[in-house]
């Protein structure tokens, strides 16, 4: 029951604003608990609805992306690269093991044993050999490979010299042929052999180590202006096993030989249509021995640089907030790295400023060299300059 005193009245009013606040602290928990992306999202669309967004503040006057920008005076720019290490090397590895087996001849009776083992890699296999123990023999021993003899000699129990299977006999797929000489005319007498621990093994080429690919990349500036290109490096080598070294750009081969070890190599001379905008790759390989190629180096020679200018504009309503101070206009830079020192004179409208740092971003406000209508932006670097993201921006 509701008593319509003035005491009364007064009594209701402080406990309607007492409940508000309540509710209002409970909003207040509800929103602080919430997960901040679901927080964000209530804050963004509050601020939207009461008011000018962030976004709604900001214009870009300018956006660009100009990768790369090269110094005016610098004619010439070198690419170091680090050493290069490349040999052709060989394994021993086991192409058959057998444990044991048996041949025999009498008068009446021929026991002979096949042995067959496969090569995958033919050409860079070599140095196939046969190893087995002799556990008894009588007789002479004799072992065909694909048909053709490579061994026929009487032998006695123990280990025996490694058998060279010839190489002009070797093939993919490989039979060895064992079998024993008759006893001739001592008919009653049985020839034998028992062999263990046979191994068939062999030297394969490996090929992982004999060829090294360097990438560098080439900026869609530096190409247009490409003009001439020089490899220069000093192989390392050893003259007596050196086999044929090879080096392409973008798998075109530019040089082929076997270079003097030691001595630094006579510039190498490429197109810069070899070349493309991007990624590029340097391979060097070798078909035989081993080569350190030390001190490598390209150096490119470019054209007369003509540097960028880029324009943005700024109307009357704008130039009017910038020069009451009611608006600001900045230049933002974005580089790949915080750690190399990024050093230009920056133009604009022919007024200079001055960068100098390692900071991987740039902000600097520009109000007071700015124009109505068009304005002019030149960025001059004193080393290769890169930027991911260059912008002016008009901020209220």
């Amino acid at each position: 029951m509701f008593f319509k005193s003035k005491k009364g009245v007064e009594v209701s009013a402080s406990a309607a604003a007492a409940l508000i606040a309540i509710i209002g602290a409970l909003i207040v928990l509800y929103i602080l608990f919430l997960p901040p992306e679901e927080r964000a999202k209530i804050l963004e669309e509050t601020e939207e609805q009461g008011g000018v967004s962030g976004e709604e503040e900001l214009t870009l006057l300018l956006t660009e992306s100009p990768k790369r920008l090269l110094p005016v005076e610098k004619k010439e720019f070198e690419k170091l690269f680090p050493s290069v290490n490349i040999y052709v090397g060989e394994k021993g590895i086991k192409l058959k093991e057998v444990d044991s087996l048996y041949v025999s001849r009498s008068l009446f009776s021929s026991e002979k044993a096949n042995i067959t083992f496969e090569i995958s890699d033919l050409e860079n296999t070599k140095n196939s050999l046969l190893n087995f123990f002799v556990e008894k023999g009588a007789g002479r021993l004799a072992i065909n490979l694909n048909g053709k003899e490579v061994f026929n000699r009487e032998i006695e129990a123990g280990n025996i010299n490694p058998i060279n299977l010839k190489e002009r006999l070797v093939q993919g797929i490989n039979t060895l042929e064992f079998k024993v000489s008759s006893p001739g005319a001592v008919f009653w007498k049985t020839n034998e052999y028992s062999l263990s621990d046979i191994l068939i093994t062999a030297d394969v080429i490996s090929l992982e180590t004999q060829k090294s690919t360097l990438t560098f990349v080439v900026g869609a500036d530096e190409k247009d202006n490409l003009e001439d290109l020089k490899l220069r490096f000093l192989p390392e080598c050893k003259v007596q096993e050196a086999g044929t070294l090879s080096i392409s750009v973008n798998n075109y081969e530019i040089y082929s030989g076997i270079p003097d070890c030691g001595s630094p190599n006579r510039p190498l001379e490429l197109t810069p249509e070899r070349l493309v905008a991007g990624e590029n790759e340097l391979k060097f390989i070798t078909n035989k021995g081993w080569y350190l190629i030390d001190q490598l180096k390209l150096t490119a020679g470019l054209k007369e640089l003509i540097v960028p200018v880029y324009y943005f504009e700024l109307d009357k309503d704008e130039f009017k907030r910038v020069d009451n101070k009611t608006a600001n206009v900045t230049l933002y830079m974005k580089f790949v790295d915080d750690t190399s020192q990024k050093v230009a004179d920056i133009f604009v409208n022919n007024h200079a400023m001055r960068l100098d740092q390692t900071e991987i971003e740039y902000n600097e406000t520009i109000n007071n060299y700015l124009e109505q209508g068009n304005n002019a932006l030149k960025i001059e670097p004193e080393e290769v300059l890169d930027v991911v993201k260059l912008e002016v921006r008009f901020e209220k």
